[in-house]
């Protein structure tokens, strides 16, 4: 039975293991992640055998956050527009850990079927915002729900400097991003990424 104290040892876990990971690549020490996240080693091996799986955890993490605010923005914001633009300035906002860079796993590395179950349930949840604005005529009609992903990795890069300045790096660029997404812009240059792109990017394996 997961307990109070389960869970938030676990979010301990995740959240410091997404800083670790970031920050110093696969190289870095499980002793890290524990340190960081206030826990012992051995805790953390027994919840998450491998590096590889706490990576998979951390991104699983962000499927959840980013399918709770697509769900939110869709139900509290009766006006397309606004409800894509909280979506993603929620998910982008300090301390969210969606977007974050993370290193790539190894090209064999199998992903769980929570993975694949999440990653699909995150493509139809943006998919619907997407077209809601689009259908509102808010949103310029070359924009893929696959773009919004991408955005969030472009915005969200490893910077020398504390949470609190690059969330406030993040909402400054994405504010300007979001005047690029209006119906009246100009055509993109080249294609937006097709799922099967999108999901190889997402997967973010080893060349």
């Amino acid at each position: 039975m997961t307990t109070a104290a389960t869970t938030g040892h676990d979010d301990a876990v995740i959240r410091a293991a997404r800083e670790v990971f970031a920050e110093q690549g696969m190289a870095a020490p499980m002793a890290e992640v524990a340190k960081r996240a206030g826990v012992g080693v051995a805790s953390v091996y027994r919840r998450y055998p491998s590096k590889a799986e706490l990576v998979e955890q951390v991104r699983i993490a962000a499927f959840r956050l980013v399918i709770a605010e697509a769900q939110a923005a869709r139900a509290e914001e009766s006006d397309p527009w606004r409800a894509l633009s909280r979506f993603m300035h929620r998910c982008l906002r300090e301390g969210s850990g969606i977007g974050t860079v993370l290193p790539p796993l190894e090209k064999h590395h199998a992903f769980s079927a929570e993975f694949r179950i999440l990653q699909q349930q995150v493509a139809e949840v943006i998919e619907a915002l997407v077209e809601d604005a689009k259908l509102a005529g808010e949103l310029r009609a070359d924009i893929d729900w696959t773009d919004v992903l991408l955005l969030f990795k472009h915005l969200n890069p490893a910077l020398p400097t504390g949470e609190h300045r690059r969330a406030e790096l993040r909402a400054r660029y994405l504010g300007l991003v979001l005047e690029g997404m209006r119906s009246e812009g100009s055509a993109l240059r080249g294609p937006a990424p097709d799922t099967a792109e999108w999901r190889a990017l997402c997967d973010n394996l080893e060349a």
